[in-house]
């Protein structure tokens, strides 16, 4: 009677076994798109008519459904003041020389006045070209979404600045 159990036995062991890791395998989502920087820029503002020093710290990664999860800090060093975000919205753009990345979402934390809690905003960076030229990796400062723009979907900004002392690395 032990001889025929056992067998019975090693097969219902090896079918939850097979079961087990198919379905733990299907529950994990698959990356998609990521970005990430940090460094510092500098950045002529109109409205105090001097160049601004910035530091700045992003981190984006989409799942396999386009779904963003991320966060931001952008530091003015030359004003004091800080702005952190929440992302939730990723666009790539792969070029045959650097790829470019759209991000935009909601101000968490803000004691710059021109970009208050809540602000639904705006940037984009760009990880270098991958041909040996002198242009680095840029970023732009955070702009409030246009009344048009849902999201990083729907607009891009315009004002591109060089990356000091710092990197972008952009996954398509």
């Amino acid at each position: 009677m032990k001889r025929s159990t056992f067998p019975s036995l090693v097969i219902l062991m090896l079918a939850a076994i097979v079961a087990v890791t198919s379905t733990s395998a299907a529950i994990v989502p698959k990356q998609g798109s990521s970005a990430f920087g940090a460094g510092q820029f500098r950045f002529f503002s109109a409205r105090t008519e001097r160049t601004e020093i910035w530091s700045f710290s992003f981190e984006a990664i989409s799942n396999k459904n386009g779904q963003t999860r991320g966060r931001a800090q952008f530091n003015n060093l030359t004003t004091q003041t800080q702005v952190v975000v929440r992302i939730n919205c990723l666009n790539i753009f792969p070029d045959f020389d650097s790829t470019f990345a759209v991000m935009s979402g909601r101000v968490l934390q803000s004691d710059d006045p021109d970009l208050p809690k809540m602000e639904k905003i705006l940037f984009a960076a760009s990880d270098g070209p991958f041909l040996p030229i002198s242009v680095s990796d840029t970023i732009t400062p955070l702009f409030p979404l246009p009344p048009f723009a849902e999201d990083c979907h729907d607009t891009q900004p315009l004002t591109i600045l060089p990356v000091e002392g710092g990197d972008v690395q952009i996954q398509p």
